[in-house]
């Protein structure tokens, strides 16, 4: 009842519909063993107890869906990303996300912003770029800007796009670096 870690859930888009985003790293994640410690020493002492359980991951909330009011949400389909910082908008912007045809897509998901680095440089087979910022939040998998990229949207990466990575305008990136905290979730659907 109380874990919610990879769990679907319903999220209301920037475009006032519902789709259902499953998988993921981000959710309440109860610590199993420490509660069963705890109730085995409550059983033990003869006690009876009300209490919130140990957990080993927190999300912001526990609402319906558990994302409260700061995120940023990436429709893939569109793509497009939205930053929301306390409910309110910041910015929003057409992206790049992963190359389908060359099976890099993007996962869809729920995910916990890992951290946050400026001036990073990605590595990986056959590429190393500088980018002014980056936020992972998939494995290596993050938010960036492009700046080898003029345009962004539409089919771009159906045949041309990122390794996973969404790819940004440079602006869009460092706003979004400027106001977001680590452990932020990131909502990826299609």
């Amino acid at each position: 009842n109380y874990n919610t870690y990879g769990n679907e859930r319903n999220f209301v888009t920037s475009s006032g519909t519902t789709t259902k985003v499953s998988g993921g790293d981000y959710g309440w994640l109860v610590d199993r063993t420490g509660e069963v410690n705890d109730l085995i020493a409550a059983i033990k002492n003869g006690q009876t107890i009300t209490k919130q359980p140990k957990y080993t991951q927190t999300a912001v909330s526990h609402d319906v869906n558990d994302i409260g009011n700061t995120y940023v949400e990436i429709n893939m389909t569109k793509q497009h990303m939205w930053f929301y910082k306390n409910g309110s908008l910041i910015i929003e912007g057409d992206v790049v996300t992963g190359d389908v045809s060359k099976k890099y897509s993007t996962p869809t998901g729920v995910y916990i912003l890992k951290y946050k680095e400026k001036n990073a440089t990605l590595k990986g087979e056959g590429y190393s770029v500088p980018v002014n910022c980056f936020m992972p939040f998939n494995g290596g998998i993050g938010i960036h800007g492009a700046s080898w990229r003029k345009v962004f949207g539409g089919n771009i990466y159906l045949t041309n796009g990122s390794h996973g990575c969404i790819n940004a305008s440079e602006n869009l990136a460092i706003t979004i670096f400027n106001n977001i905290d680590a452990n932020t979730p990131v909502i990826c659907y299609k």
